[in-house]
């Protein structure tokens, strides 16, 4: 065995795996607490679309193989995108986008450029194609875009962006990533994850249809997998010009989304009024949990997501453990260099205000 693991592809032993958060069955059969609330995986805490649940209700035919190209997911999401079917591509969750832009471009004589602090999995599909990471340092938790093109050098085939960032909240404006945009060399592959786009409220964010009118090396991803709740389902997908997604789609696993995970999505898309329920929930607890956790002397990071990261007068790994016996499951993130902090997702009111709760209980 020890002969056979001596030929993985380089990057791959000293790869650390994603660390999902904790589960409520997990917690109950370790801690057993009378009650318990997730608020650690940034999932939509009103649950998915009413119209996609019905579907999972209504399942039959299991026993034949989903539709393949996913066509009326796609004819959905172009036109709402704007867009047309071959400007996209779905993936079993929108990380496997990712992972296609990773096996097509990475190897190992390439490197990608991503930020400090950003999404875990960027890590990982990089480092698992033998690939060098470089790590460009944020300011003010912020990716520094200004500084992106002086990180590259000839190696590099991609480029990732997270717009908000997880676990920072923060984000990037329009004028920003053009700025990034037009000092980057057109063969370097961009790809702006927009997996928590619908959250944002800040005025000047991200214009997608620009951007994809104007640039042939960007790769946009978005998920099902937040505002519209169905993590579970994973399902995702890639907006980009129609010779890269044709190159994807060399590559991509033949029937790699379920037929429950596409019908759902197409229930969910065309729910505006769920999607404006979310949107309002969580910009209105996201405020207020903001101003309960700052005046209890915390440090958050400003948030246009569907979290909150802070720190305070703790150490964030036993206070993990504290809030689980309690029956609160939040987020350590020091995986993502930060081992002060501690990230909340924004749940209902009343999940929010139970987690506030105990964080004082364990805290006084």
């Amino acid at each position: 065995m020890n002969k056979l693991l001596d030929n993985i592809n380089k990057g791959i032993a000293e790869l650390h795996p994603y660390e999902p958060g904790r589960s409520i069955d997990e917690v109950v059969a370790e801690y057993k607490p009378d009650k318990v609330v997730k608020l650690a995986s940034n999932e939509n805490p009103l649950g998915p679309s009413p119209k996609a649940a019905k579907i999972l209700s209504q399942a039959n035919n299991l026993h034949l193989y989903p539709d393949g190209d996913s066509k009326k997911l796609k004819a959905l999401i172009a036109r709402h995108e704007l867009l047309t079917e071959k400007n996209i591509i779905v993936g079993n969750g929108s990380n496997e986008v990712l992972e296609l832009a990773a096996r097509a471009f990475l190897n190992k004589d390439t490197s990608a450029v991503m930020s400090k602090h950003a999404f875990a999995v960027y890590k990982i599909v990089t480092q698992s194609c033998g690939s060098k990471i470089i790590e460009v340092p944020a300011k003010n938790w912020k990716h520094a875009l200004d500084d992106f093109p002086e990180f590259i050098d000839e190696s590099t085939r991609i480029c990732f962006v997270a717009n908000p960032n997880n676990p920072t909240g923060t984000y990037n404006s329009h004028e920003e990533f053009e700025s990034m945009m037009s000092k980057i060399s057109s063969s370097v592959l961009v790809i702006l994850d927009l997996a928590y786009f619908e959250y944002v409220d800040a005025e000047d964010y991200v214009n997608a249809n620009a951007l994809m009118s104007k640039y042939s090396n960007l790769l946009i991803t978005k998920t099902f997998s937040k505002i519209q709740g169905l993590a579970s389902l994973r399902i995702g997908y890639g907006l980009a010009h129609p010779d890269l997604i044709a190159v994807l789609n060399k590559i991509r696993q033949p029937f790699n989304s379920n037929s429950l995970a596409q019908h759902a999505a197409c229930e969910a898309i065309l729910d505006e009024d769920h999607i404006k329920k979310s949107v309002e929930l969580n910009s209105y607890q996201r405020d207020f949990l903001y101003q309960q956790l700052t005046d209890m002397g915390m440090e958050c990071i400003p948030s246009q997501g569907n979290f909150i990261s802070f720190k305070g007068n703790f150490d964030a790994k036993d206070l993990f453990t504290s809030l689980m016996k309690q029956g609160v499951i939040v987020r350590p993130i020091a995986l993502y260099d930060m081992p002060e902090y501690i990230r909340v997702t924004v749940g209902t009111k009343d999940e929010n205000e139970y987690f506030l709760e105990k964080l004082k209980e364990v805290l006084s």
